[in-house]
């Protein structure tokens, strides 16, 4: 069982109790300021001088911008009684390797050198948690909410993204 299977379970015991509910697991988020995001971390550890990859070099993931991610939860919003129940994931349908992800994030953030690679278990649970492909598909949410990314791939922006990020880093 891996480290996050918590989540099915808290699920399977909120769907039990028969309260009004909708489920949304979102993909690895980024935009705005990526204060707890992944490509927040890169970008930390780029301007480090640190960056690391933990675990699988071949790991994919799908991600979603925050604005993204916040359609849908207006979409949900907007009738709840319709997806009372329902389960969605919200992720663009990019099925970027994360190394590649990070190659861009700690090029925007001006590192040049190279990135180091380690096993999962250094970078901590989570980095264990994601060591492994995440590819989702969004077909529900676009079935049920009408809900499309306007963000396709965190690369597109990745220089946009950085300057987020460090515009809400604390001065100092």
């Amino acid at each position: 069982m891996g480290p996050l299977a918590f989540r099915f379970q808290l699920e399977r015991e909120l769907a039990a109790t028969g309260l009004s509910h909708t489920v949304v697991r979102p993909g690895f988020m980024y935009g705005g300021p990526a204060t707890t995001s992944m490509a927040g971390q890169w970008f930390a550890a780029a301007e480090a001088g640190s960056p690391v990859l933990y675990g699988d070099t071949d790991k994919r993931w799908n991600w979603v911008h925050v604005d993204d991610l916040a359609d849908a939860y207006v979409r949900i919003l907007d009738n709840p009684a319709a997806v009372d129940g329902e389960t969605f994931v919200i992720a663009d349908e990019q099925r970027l390797k994360a190394l590649d992800v990070q190659r861009s994030a700690v090029r925007a953030a001006g590192y040049r050198g190279e990135i180091a690679l380690a096993a999962a278990q250094d970078g901590g649970i989570l980095a264990v948690a994601a060591d492994q492909d995440e590819l989702v598909t969004s077909a529900k949410a676009r079935r049920l909410l009408g809900w499309t990314p306007r963000h396709l791939a965190i690369t597109d922006a990745i220089d946009t993204h950085h300057r987020a990020w460090k515009a809400a880093q604390p001065a100092g």
